[in-house]
């Protein structure tokens, strides 16, 4: 892997990890300060979160994160990283299992649905962490 690719993956992650960190505070947010109406259709209750900006932002957020996990994992594995390939798709797997719950959450509102979400957060964290740092470790190696 030449040292352009090590820097895109480099940027990438780090612009994942920021990325991650503001949606856990949007979605810290949206957990405390937006009160979804009772009784309300499925149908409703999507058309009420796109209403909130926050939440608006938070659910744009989620996907701009599926995307760039999907990128980043794709990146990795095309150029042969060995210290990314791994960290990649762990945080795929929880920002994937993030945005599911959070889909599954908007028209059930179920505890647990926003509860799984939350933590997903951190396995994905960790993961582009751990990728910041294998690829850090690496390059002082060479």
């Amino acid at each position: 892997m030449n040292p352009d690719q090590n820097k895109t993956l480099r940027t990438q992650g780090i612009a994942l990890l920021v990325m991650l960190v503001i949606q856990y505070v949007l979605g810290m947010y949206v957990n405390q300060f937006t009160q979804f109406p009772q009784d309300a259709s499925a149908g409703q209750l999507w058309e009420f979160s796109w209403q909130q900006p926050v939440l608006a932002a938070h659910i744009i957020l989620g996907i701009l994160l599926l995307i760039g996990a999907i990128v980043l994992w794709v990146r990795a594995t095309r150029f042969h990283s060995a210290a990314w390939k791994s960290p990649a798709m762990w945080g795929f797997i929880g920002i994937l299992i993030a945005g599911a719950s959070g889909a599954s959450f908007i028209p059930s509102q179920a505890a647990p649905e926003s509860y799984l979400m939350s933590l997903s957060f951190l396995p994905a964290f960790l993961a582009y962490g751990w990728g910041l740092f294998r690829a850090d470790r690496d390059s002082l190696r060479k």
